[in-house]
């Protein structure tokens, strides 16, 4: 604002009047002041502001006054006393009739300025009075009264029309008599257009009047000074002195409108005057006042750092020392206290304001109260400390991140479980990266993400992250979105299950080795095959552990060893059958595994190991390995043996206790063999002690046991046949029943077709049911051995031929049998009776579960092996039998699933497969449903050539 009023050419100042009465109102006050004395001590006059041309008019061009060093000073403080005597006479004037009051002065002994003082008396209910004052330099308008007579016309027009302002003298009848060239300009005519006619202005001496004047329709604002003169005739002329003061007015206008903007500002703004020491404060705007509590009388000609109270040392305070020293720009917080000893926080900004020859003049201050601001950001400060004590102090890993990936929260938790700290996670700028080092791990935390970004919905998630130092931890990671401080979060929580997965692993380990120990001691009661036994012990263990190898390694008796049974994941770690032939080593191997049961190696390559044993490990590609004893009552019998071939491996403790485990019940199950080989031994040596008189006793224990056996199927035969003839037998008896009540109960109203219609069908239900029974009979003698073989010679084309009749009868006569008899001879011996069985049973299958009108293939040949066998080859194209039931095709009473309605008793294949192994033979059969089947049988015979 300075630099605008050192700008304006006309002097410019403002005199704040202090200290009225206390309770009165502003109008009363300003009335009590004018009938005060002048010098009364409550009357006090202070420069609230002056520019550079009121110090020039009152001390010369080259004074070494500042405009800032009067503010906040009183008049007789700084001024000539001849200038404040007569100043404050015209004060005393202008208060008296609250009016414009004008006068000149003399100012500056030297030069001797004539200056026009305008005053004026400036009321604002929200401020202290003012007399404000306006100065112009009139040397060159005034002239003595001598100085008029002396000049020509022709030099008096001369100085007159050097004047900038315009003249315009008037005699008494108001006739224009003179105008000069500014007069000219500023009415836009010449002199001869002007002088002669009547003036037209009111005229009154002595006033200074604000008039607009019309300019070829323009209006220019223009200030008018009336005086008289008199010349050497005594003729009265009124001179009047007008100035074009549009340009004034406009910067009045706008010095105005920014004075009312800085008033009207919510910030509160301060000058001060950087010229003087301590930089005294020269301006203060309304809000600084409602801001701070103290006046602008209270403040004007102080420092500012009375509001700091006894607070100086803030950090703001110290930066703002710096920047007055540097005379530069500065923003600072600082803590201030009101007048009624309340703090507030002051947000402050300062510039600096230099003048047109660079030098500092001013300081202006903008201050903004940002109490609640602070107060709110404390508040929420506290709240997010409160909020990082609780998530420090939880063990779970807590973390708080945005889009970017930075981390506001990184817990004590998350430290722990990651190895790394808040700020190394931050500089990593992607911390996943640390934590999901696999690749296709982190592509998939990166889609979880993205599905978090899309749903927006809490995802729950178990994975495993790699620590600092390298090992993986299993974590159960929960992330929800969020928004804070206006942008996206991520809230996650990481708890460290990895005891809680290796306990679960445990378990599932313990319930996969009670398994693998209940199904190895189910073989060892069910077997006594020590190969069998081995290969399923390490098949198991193989399989449950994930181990590259397991192998079980026996002692021979000259100390050697050999490994004799194992189970690989991959073909190239085989050592089957190798052995070590080295007699040292296996001697120190078995003295050392008498005395240690188990051993286990976590890293060979690592391990404080004999090197001769360690490079017979490296020979077997052994990076790690468990190794534990054989013993059968305190003799090493062998060793079971984990291989880890490819890496590394920490072995578990459960893992070592199941192999302990093993060990036992693969010596228990050794133990159990030599002593069944023993007993088996003993057996043989007493057979051979009392085979001459006991051999007969021996084939009566074996003929019993065979009985005591076949009797057990037959019990069983039995309760099949008694639950299957339960069912077989019902419907053939209900038919009989009901046929015999009707021929009973209805027989003499039957015709005689009737009759015996009925009685065919009792005699059809009859057969089927002897038939039943034929075939369980030979199911009982051929499983019980009561059957004798009669072999007899037979044509053997006949035989089938007659069986083929037969046959046909069972179809009706829709099926073609085709027989072909390749290269066997008419004649052969064979017992006929269990021959038939075979060859009638199958081609019965084939014409039942075959469609009408198709063709069985029935052939007999001589195979090509010594010696030679009959070969009987059936092929149909019926229903088939599904895949399945195939396996279980020979056994007593099983039919197949896709039978239907088809009638039968499951027992012809059953037959069939007993009469062949009767005759010594094989039988082979294959199947595809609903395309049909062929059997094969091959039996031994003797030729007739």
């Amino acid at each position: 604002m300075q630099n605008i009023l050192d700008h304006i050419q006309c002097g410019v100042f403002a005199l704040t009047i202090e200290s009225p009465p206390y309770g009165l109102s502003i109008n009363d006050q300003i009335d009590h002041q004018i009938n005060d004395q002048i010098n009364d001590s409550k009357f006090i006059l202070r420069f609230a502001i002056a520019n550079l041309a009121f110090v020039q008019l009152v001390w010369g061009e080259l004074s070494p006054e500042k405009p800032s060093n009067l503010i906040g000073l009183q008049p007789h403080d700084c001024l000539p006393q001849n200038f404040v005597r007569q100043l404050y006479v015209h004060i005393h004037q202008c208060l008296q009739s609250r009016k414009k009051v004008v006068y000149e002065v003399e100012t500056d002994a030297i030069a001797k300025h004539l200056v026009s003082i305008s005053l004026s008396l400036v009321i604002d209910n929200n401020q202290l009075p003012q007399i404000v004052g306006t100065c112009q330099d009139i040397s060159n308008l005034s002239l003595s009264k001598s100085q008029v007579g002396q000049p020509n016309h022709q030099k008096f027009s001369h100085l007159v029309n050097a004047i900038s302002d315009a003249f315009v003298v008037v005699d008494s009848q108001g006739i224009v008599c003179y105008v000069n060239q500014a007069a000219e300009n500023l009415f836009g005519c010449q002199a001869e257009d002007i002088v002669g006619e009547v003036f037209g202005l009111p005229v009154v001496t002595g006033e200074s009047t604000n008039i607009d004047i019309l300019n070829r329709g323009t209006t220019t604002s223009a200030e008018m000074r009336v005086s008289e003169t008199i010349d050497e005739d005594r003729m009265v002329y009124v001179v009047a002195s007008l100035r074009d003061v549009s340009e004034r007015k406009l910067v009045e206008s706008s010095l105005q409108l920014r004075e009312r903007a800085i008033a009207a500002s919510s910030n509160g703004i301060v000058i001060t005057d950087a010229t003087k020491p301590e930089n005294p404060t020269i301006y203060v705007n309304p809000s600084f006042e409602r801001i701070t509590g103290y006046s602008a009388a209270e403040v004007i000609g102080r420092n500012c750092r009375f509001l700091q109270g006894g607070d100086r040392q803030q950090i703001g305070i110290l930066d703002l020392h710096q920047a007055i020293q540097e005379q530069r720009e500065c923003h600072a917080v600082l803590l201030n206290y009101r007048k009624n000893g309340t703090p507030f926080w002051n947000d402050l900004y300062i510039a600096p304001v230099f003048n047109d020859r660079g030098e500092l003049t001013n300081y202006i201050g903008i201050q903004t109260d940002i109490t609640e601001q602070v107060k709110s950001t404390q508040r929420l400060l506290e709240s997010e400390e409160r909020l990082r004590t609780v998530l420090t102090s939880i063990k779970e890993g807590i973390t708080f991140s945005d889009d970017s990936g930075y981390f506001s929260i990184f817990n004590d938790g998350m430290e722990n479980l990651t190895g790394y700290t808040a700020a190394e996670a931050n500089a990593s700028h992607d911390f996943t990266n640390f934590l999901y080092p696999d690749r296709q791990e982190h592509d998939r935390a990166l889609q979880r993400l993205q599905h978090l970004q899309e749903t927006g919905q809490v995802m729950t998630v178990e994975t495993h992250i790699r620590h600092r130092d390298g090992t993986f931890k299993d974590v159960l990671v929960s992330t929800r979105l969020m928004a804070y401080k206006g942008k996206r979060m991520y809230l996650s929580s990481y708890y460290d299950i990895t005891e809680r997965k290796k306990v679960e692993t445990q378990l599932r380990y313990q319930s996969e080795r009670e398994r693998l120990l209940n199904a190895i001691l189910f073989k060892i009661q069910c077997e006594l095959n020590l190969e069998q036994i081995l290969a399923i012990t390490v098949k198991e263990a193989q399989a449950l552990l994930r181990i590259d190898r397991v192998v079980v390694y026996q002692f021979q008796e000259d100390g050697s060893g050999q490994f004799v049974v194992e189970a690989v994941n991959d073909s190239v770690l085989s050592i089957l059958g190798q052995t070590i032939n080295d007699s040292n080593f296996n001697q120190d191997y078995i003295e050392q595994y008498q005395n240690q049961v188990i051993s286990s190696i976590n890293n060979v390559d690592n391990a404080n190991l004999n090197p001769s044993y360690k490079e017979l490990l490296q020979c077997f590609q052994v990076k790690a390995n468990i190794v534990v004893a054989i013993s059968l009552g305190g003799i090493l019998w062998g060793l079971l043996i984990a291989h880890q071939c490819f890496a590394p491996r920490d072995w578990e403790e459960f893992e070592i206790d199941l192999f302990k485990q093993l060990a036992n019940h693969v010596a228990i199950a050794i133990q159990q063999v030599k002593l069944f080989e023993r007993v088996q031994d003993l057996n043989k040596n007493l057979e051979r002690q009392v085979a001459d008189r006991t051999q007969q006793l021996e084939q009566s224990l074996s003929q019993l046991e065979r009985a005591l056996l076949k009797e057990k199927e037959l019990n069983e035969l039995k309760s099949q046949f008694i639950s299957r003839a339960s069912h077989e037998f019902r419907t053939p008896l209900a038919t009989i029943q009901t046929a015999s009540d009707l021929l009973r109960n209805y027989g003499h109203k039957m015709s005689e077709d009737k009759k015996l219609e009925r009685i065919d069908k009792i005699q059809r239900e009859v057969k089927g049911m002897t038939n039943l029974l034929e075939e369980v009979l030979i199911i009982g003698k051929t499983e019980s051995g009561k059957f004798e073989l009669h072999p007899e010679e037979i044509n053997l084309e006949d035989f089938c031929q007659e069986i083929i009749e037969q046959a046909k009868l069972i179809g009706n006569g829709r099926h073609q049998v085709r027989f072909n008899n390749i290269n066997l001879p008419s004649k052969l011996t064979i017992d006929p009776k269990f021959l038939r069985q075979i060859i009638a049973n199958l081609l019965s299958n084939a014409i039942k579960y075959s469609p009408n009108n198709s063709d069985i293939n029935f052939t007999i040949s001589q195979t090509k092996e010594y010696p030679p066998k009959l070969l009987l080859e059936f092929q149909d194209r019926g229903i088939g039998i599904p895949m399945p039931d195939q396996a279980k095709i020979f056994e007593h009473f099983y039919r197949a699933h896709n039978v239907g309605m088809i009638v039968g008793t499951g027992l012809g294949m059953a037959i069939i497969k007993n009469s062949v192994d009767i005759l010594g033979g094989t039988i082979q059969l294959s199947s595809v449903e609903n395309e049909g089947t062929t059997v094969k049988v091959k039996l031994p015979i003797s030729l007739k050539e």
